[in-house]
């Protein structure tokens, strides 16, 4: 045989194996779902599907995201913070940026998302083009919403009543309950999908985001700021997730998945979430605004039963991923995350470098220390907590720390030079001037 096309063979042979034997990946994110919105976190919750994974898998007691929807998507989809992307609300990703599907989708991976994008391509965004449509950075199909909220049955955005559902880029008008039919379009991409081949599936749940309904048939009923509605509403996101898993189990895929869970902020306590003992919620670095119910689950690979007190951020998650699946980037870019996954599966901790959560306020972490802060500049007060010991973040410790407080201060700074000017505005000091920060819970 002759020589060059025999290992021409074997590399193409090798590579066929690869992919069929890499695991796929299933990322399922709610919207706005707090600390206490979540069954294994508070018992008034009736999520058993949910808690099942985590029960069966690893909770991540220490998951940090950003303060708001989209900073959070965008640290999923680059492995980097919103200080480096400049993505802060409605902005849309930057083209230069390489996506976590496009990576995968490169090395043979069917790449589907199902759900909320908030990343560019809707006109709320100013990267509005198709250009920015989940379709053109990395999925091979999209089905959902481009913005920040719809009406979970007309599926209209609630102030302007513009349709904002989607696949693929075309407009769709349909009738159903968007939870429900995230997880149907979900189910039907597995039942045709292309067996030689594996798959990441992005569910992103516009639930719990209001304007929150029900599911149909529950009383807790129409629109509403209340904490019935909204129970109702995540029993719905439950259950919806309870039938994807179902299908995995039913095509013999649940040892070949990694599914991992988690919110894309705090609750949101004006629209009937609870962040239970953690401090305030949506919108802010506090621990109510960034720490959030999350799991990890792969039967056979990750141990049952262990809640994890790993420190980790979002942006961590691409290049654990990158791990996981043993995909190798033709020119990865320097990740701020870091790859976590020997850590959680060998069930133990490892120490996580300085990481940066938030957009307008920024909350330095090293644990056990977190130090909020102002890039805006204006003077704006510093604080620190110890989040191990005081995770509702009652007692300021920046006077007794100093030391502390100069080193977070500096490793902000060392950070923020790699970073454009628009996105560093500076640390405030603790003179004249500082900003008011709202009292600590008082129990």
């Amino acid at each position: 045989m002759n020589r060059i096309f025999f290992l021409s063979l074997v590399l193409l042979t090798g590579w066929v194996f690869g992919a069929t034997e890499r695991p796929n990946v299933m990322i399922v994110v709610a919207d706005d779902e707090g600390w206490g919105d979540i069954g294994w976190n508070n018992p008034e919750v009736k999520t058993p599907n949910l808690d099942k994974l985590a029960a069966e898998g690893v909770r991540l007691e220490r998951f940090y995201v950003n303060p708001i929807c989209s900073v959070t998507r965008a640290a999923l989809m680059t492995g980097m913070h919103t200080l480096r992307t400049g993505v802060e609300n409605f902005s849309g990703l930057d083209l230069k940026y390489q996506t976590l599907p496009q990576a995968l989708h490169d090395a043979g991976y069917q790449t589907w998302m199902c759900g909320k994008w908030h990343l560019g391509g809707d006109q709320e965004n100013s990267l509005s083009g198709p250009e920015y449509l989940p379709t053109a950075r990395g999925f091979d199909h999209h089905y959902g919403l481009l913005g920040g909220a719809v009406d979970y049955n007309t599926h209209r955005k609630p102030r302007t009543q513009e349709l904002d559902w989607w696949r693929n880029g075309q407009p769709v008008e349909e009738v159903g309950y968007s939870t429900d039919l995230l997880a149907n379009e979900a189910i039907g991409l597995m039942q045709k999908r292309d067996k030689n081949r594996p798959f990441l599936l992005y569910l992103a749940f516009n639930a719990i985001h209001g304007p929150i309904s029900a599911p149909p048939g529950q009383t807790a009923g129409a629109r509403g700021r209340g904490r019935e509605t909204l129970l109702a509403a995540m029993s719905g996101l439950d259950s919806a997730v309870g039938r994807v898993v179902e299908e995995l189990e039913r095509q013999g895929l649940r040892k070949k998945t990694l599914i991992i869970f988690f919110s894309d902020n705090g609750g949101d306590i004006t629209k009937g979430s609870t962040n239970l003992n953690l401090r305030e919620g949506k919108g802010t670095v506090f621990e109510g605004g960034i720490r959030v119910p999350a799991a990890m689950n792969w039967p056979g690979v990750l141990a049952a039963g262990q809640k994890s007190e790993q420190f980790l951020c979002v942006a961590d998650l691409f290049p654990t991923i990158l791990d996981v699946t043993g995909v190798k980037m033709a020119s990865p870019p320097s990740f701020d995350g870091k790859d976590i996954w020997p850590a959680l599966k060998e069930a133990r901790t490892t120490e996580h470098p300085v990481f940066f959560m938030g957009n307008k306020e920024i909350a330095i972490f090293r644990p056990p220390w977190k130090l909020i802060t102002s890039r805006q500049g204006q003077g704006a007060s510093l604080m620190l907590f110890d989040v191990v010991s005081d995770p509702s973040e009652k007692n300021d410790l920046s006077a007794q720390q100093p030391e502390i407080v100069q080193e977070l201060t500096q490793a902000f700074q060392m950070y923020a030079k790699d970073i454009p000017q628009k996105a560093r505005r500076g640390l405030g000091g603790t003179g004249g001037g500082a900003k008011k920060r709202p009292p600590g819970p008082q129990n």
